[in-house]
C-alpha cells in the first residue's frame, strides 16, 4: 500500500481527519513513532512521515513555536513607539540625581522600545530593553520604600 492508501484506512478507521489522529498522538498522548506507529497499526516509517508532513514533531513544534513568538514580537511596541519624542530635551541633564537617572533609564527604555518597533524585534541591540525596564522598577520601589523594607525584612 502506498501512504495515501494507508491514510484513508486509518481515517476511516477512527472516523476522523489524519492531521487530528496524529495530533492526538504526538501532541496530547505524546508517543513516540513505535509506540504511535503500533497504535495506528502502520509502519514506523509511515508515522515517522506522516508525524514530520503534519510538523507534530516535538523540535519542530519547537521551531514553529519559536517563530510565532518572533511574529507577534514584532508588533509588542508598536503602538508605544508612534507616541515617544526621543528629541524632547531632558529635564535633569545637568544634574547627578535619583531623578535625574530615573529619566535617563526611562529614555532608555524609550529608545529601546522605538528601535524594536523599527527593527520588527530583530534588532539585537533591543536585548537590553528588560534590563532597562528591571532598572526603571527599582527606581520606582526605591522612590516609594519597598525596597528598603525588603532590605530590612531580609536582615532578620
Amino acid at each position: 500500500m502506498r501512504y495515501m492508501q494507508y491514510k484513508g484506512v486509518v481515517e476511516r478507521e477512527y472516523k476522523k481527519s489524519l492531521r487530528k489522529i496524529m495530533y492526538e498522538i504526538c501532541v496530547v498522548e505524546g508517543l513516540n513513532a513505535s509506540l504511535g506507529a503500533k497504535k495506528l497499526g502502520v509502519a514506523k516509517e509511515i508515522f515517522v512521515f506522516w508525524r514530520s508532513f503534519y510538523r507534530l514533531d516535538k523540535n519542530q513544534q519547537l521551531f514553529d513555536q519559536a517563530v510565532d513568538n518572533l511574529d507577534q514580537m514584532k508588533f509588542l511596541y508598536l503602538n508605544e513607539a508612534k507616541g515617544i519624542d526621543l528629541s524632547r530635551p531632558l529635564q535633569h541633564e545637568n544634574e547627578q540625581s535619583v531623578d535625574g537617572l530615573e529619566e535617563l533609564v526611562e529614555r532608555m527604555v524609550e529608545h529601546y522600545k522605538c528601535k524594536h518597533a523599527e527593527s520588527g524585534g530583530l534588532d539585537v541591540e533591543t536585548g537590553k530593553l528588560p534590563l532597562y525596564e528591571f532598572a526603571q522598577e527599582l527606581l520606582k520601589e526605591y522612590k516609594n520604600g519597598s525596597l528598603l523594607l525588603e532590605v530590612k525584612s531580609k536582615k532578620k
